[in-house]
């Protein structure tokens, strides 16, 4: 049994297992793990056969685990362990790191709790239609976004959020501000965060978002459920798809000042 990163050929193996099971991979995180972040996502390899995956990607204090992924042929055999096992390795090596974070299914939860996570929220996936006719370009600067990002989250993500910005734009509404990232097949509005969040703000930033999406392509976005927003999503034309566990290991519980929604759809954060 190997564990080593992607090589070239694997990605066509994982993002068909990832299209079987639904999942939605935005353009900007493929791009990532394809270039940047290449050295953080992993197959295991077992009799000459690709039968899993995982990332685990590091930032100042924290590391995200994603991507978890068994062939369906494969399961039951103790490979999804094994990757969580080598992802929690990795981010460990680092002594800095204070808290590990993950998204998690009700099935997946028993093995995360079984390693000390415990559930810190709960993440709802949101879809809606495009009604702009075409994506504007205007990008404002992103200061404010990275600040917030820092606060809410209490490290520096800025190389991570620059990197999602290079395709999309910003908005903001009253004390709260998002980023719209644009994918050929659908978009993504994320990372969502505020100072102060009123019914008002956010359906005012939901316009400005669904308007700057061409019309017709999905606009996606993993809300969480602390922030209590599923009636001004529904009023804004948002239909409620599945949930996951927002899952954390930590000496501290971590506290999440502002955070209305992900910047990624559940792999890093």
């Amino acid at each position: 049994m190997t564990i080593k990163p992607l090589a070239a050929g694997d990605w066509e193996h994982f993002h068909a297992l990832a299209a079987a099971e639904g999942w939605k991979i935005s353009f900007q995180e493929q791009r990532l793990f394809q270039s940047l972040w290449r050295p953080h996502f992993h197959a295991l390899w077992h009799q000459g056969r690709c039968c899993g995956f995982v990332s685990a990607v590091l930032y100042k204090t924290s590391g995200w685990i994603g991507n978890l992924l068994i062939d369906p042929e494969l399961r039951r055999r103790g490979y999804g362990s094994r990757l969580f096992e080598h992802a929690m390795e990795e981010i460990e090596s680092d002594e800095r790191v204070e808290r590990v974070w993950l998204t998690a299914s009700e099935q997946g939860a028993p093995l995360y709790r079984k390693h000390g996570f415990v559930e810190i929220d709960r993440v709802e996936r949101w879809s809606a239609t495009g009604l702009g006719e075409r994506f504007s370009v205007a990008v404002p600067d992103l200061t404010r976004l990275l600040e917030l990002d820092k606060a809410c989250w209490g490290e520096d993500r800025s190389t991570l959020l620059r990197l999602l910005a290079q395709d999309g734009c910003t908005f903001a509404a009253g004390k709260m501000i998002a980023q719209l990232q644009v994918g050929v097949n659908f978009c993504q509005l994320g990372p969502w965060l505020a100072e102060e969040s009123t019914s008002a703000t956010c359906r005012t930033l939901l316009d400005q978002a669904l308007h700057a999406v061409p019309a017709d392509r999905p606009l996606v976005c993993d809300v969480l459920a602390s922030a209590e927003l599923a009636l001004v999503l529904q009023k804004a034309g948002f239909v409620r798809g599945g949930e996951n566990l927002l899952m954390c290991s930590s000496s501290e519980p971590p506290l999440l000042n502002g955070v209305i929604a992900l910047a990624s759809l559940g792999s890093i954060g």
